[in-house]
């Protein structure tokens, strides 16, 4: 199969932006008297903002709205994303190999504003021709819109496409949407991402493994 475009997540992908999450969350819940460690937010990586809160508000019985929460968390995330969001190692070199020879665009659960933050402090966007967000479509990752407006948005059909991911749920998105799909296990361990075509330790081996393929 020839590929010509590929399709990456954003948090966890190409942005250490998963630590950054985790304190903006723990610093919400923390005014709630709510104190959770590492592992417990491990079960959340890859999910919506929407999805947390709709859980802390259920299982925690906390005095405020999931809505509400969202807002406070998303207030603290931007203000640390737009100073401290940092692209993985290696990443800036491999889109600048794959750029000329892909069409390339991002897919992510994260908000427009979410999005915005992350490309004040890393300048991300300028590599690529599209960035859908949970905001374009009706349902989130591991439902299949995001990368099927994703590539009809780069003028592909979805067997043209290589995805890059980091979380179960991205993967299963991506393989409903009839996409190739590269994981990486940044954020989850490689038993969880088993349904993925190829699994890879770092998004720097999964770029380099394209840059190979062309």
């Amino acid at each position: 199969m020839s590929y010509h475009g590929i399709i990456f997540d954003l948090d966890g992908t190409l942005v250490d932006t998963e630590p950054i999450h985790r304190d903006a969350w723990f610093s919400v819940l923390a005014a709630y008297d709510l104190h959770f460690g590492n592992d417990w937010f491990e079960q959340w990586i890859g999910q919506s903002d929407r999805v947390l809160a709709e859980a802390v508000e259920k299982f925690y019985k906390v005095p405020v709205k999931a809505g509400d929460l969202q807002v406070q968390k998303r207030t603290i995330y931007h203000q640390m994303a737009a100073e401290k969001a940092r692209m993985f190692p290696g990443v800036e070199e491999q889109l600048l190999l794959l750029k000329d020879k892909y069409r390339m665009g991002i897919a992510t659960n994260s908000s427009d504003q979410d999005a915005s933050a992350v490309f004040t402090s890393t300048k991300l966007d300028q590599h690529f021709q599209t960035v859908v967000t949970a905001d374009m479509v009706d349902r989130l990752k591991p439902a299949p819109d995001l990368y099927l407006l994703a590539s009809k948005r780069i003028g592909l059909f979805t067997d043209a496409c290589i995805v890059v991911e980091d979380s179960p749920a991205g993967v299963k998105g991506a393989k409903a949407a009839g996409m190739f799909v590269l994981a990486v296990t940044n954020s989850h361990p490689e038993k969880s991402l088993q349904a993925a075509d190829r699994i890879f330790p770092n998004t720097q081996e999964a770029m380099q493994f394209i840059v190979g393929m062309g």
